[in-house]
């Protein structure tokens, strides 16, 4: 009895601390709109891209060309900051540093081009640097 008692202890820690793990981030989501230095980008309209365990992946809508991205992401959620490191594309290898919100089922995600410091609005002007991705959570 006390065997199966502390086995079962175990399991719901060994729970508990998988969910810690996981980001506020994670999950599939659907991206509604880019804007990269003050401009509308409708490349990535409709590209789903994936957060999990670290990792994210994108991959763009029926019918657009897109290379697939992927890269590692860590998130501090008491700061609503993250950072990117894609494996590939444009940016490959480089820390991107952004920060991001969540309203409801919308992420919005707000990070600086290489070199530049971490964002502090969600805002995309001309000559910035910045990139504003909104995102919808996929059903």
């Amino acid at each position: 009895m006390r065997t199966v008692l502390t086995a079962g202890m175990i399991l719901v820690a060994s729970a508990a601390g998988l969910a810690a793990d996981k980001s506020p981030i994670d999950g599939k989501w659907t991206i509604e709109s880019v804007t990269r230095d003050g401009k509308k980008d409708d490349a990535f309209t409709g590209a789903s891209r994936v957060h999990e365990g670290g990792k994210y992946t994108m991959k763009a809508a029926e019918g657009k060309t897109l290379p697939t991205t992927e890269g590692k992401f860590t998130v501090e959620a008491d700061k609503k900051a993250f950072d990117m490191k894609p494996t590939g594309g444009r940016y490959k290898d480089k820390t991107l540093l952004g920060i991001y919100k969540l309203d409801g089922d919308t992420l919005t995600i707000a990070f600086a081009e290489p070199g530049k410091d971490r964002p502090t609005e969600f805002g995309s002007k001309e000559g910035s640097g910045v990139v504003v991705a909104v995102m919808k959570k996929a059903k």
